[in-house]
């Protein structure tokens, strides 16, 4: 019977990550022209990542490489860090640099966490669904599943 939970489990787990979505989203709704959020030069998109360019290294930061690199751009962002804890958002976003092509400068991402709803998922769910209509499988299904009804009870 762990068969017959496994899809309500996903369901709910799907319902509480767009839920912490919508919990990103209202919170950059909120804060996205105050002063501090101006201070830190933030931006959010409509996905609800929020991004800011760090810019170009410092000269002691010459010939150092890219771990060592990593590593003191997690300490510039420090203060950004801490100010989006301060609005309770610690727990739901998590942070990506991407360097961006021809300069030095770097571009730091918080992204929404989704550990259940991922990309790949819903294009699959999609496709599954396109396929279940578009082949008329539901009368089959529908069919298979009465059969069965039948043979249990």
């Amino acid at each position: 019977m762990k068969w017959l939970a496994r899809p309500f489990i996903a369901i709910k787990e799907i319902w509480y990550e767009l839920r912490n979505w919508r919990y990103v989203k209202q919170i950059i709704r909120e804060h996205r022209n105050t002063a501090d959020w101006e201070q830190f030069n933030l931006r959010a998109d409509w996905v609800g990542r929020i991004y800011t360019v760090m810019n170009p290294q410092l000269p002691s930061d010459k010939g150092d490489t890219s771990e060592v690199l990593k590593l003191k751009y997690a300490e510039r962002i420090k203060p950004m860090n801490l100010y989006l804890d301060k609005l309770g958002l610690g727990q739901y976003v998590t942070v990506a640099y991407e360097e961006i092509e021809g300069s030095d400068s770097l571009l730091v991402v918080y992204v929404p966490i989704f550990e259940t709803l991922t990309t790949w998922k819903v294009f699959w769910f999609i496709v599954f669904w396109l396929v279940f209509f578009l082949t008329k499988l539901d009368t089959y299904t529908y069919q298979g599943l009465s059969w069965l009804w039948n043979l249990i009870f």
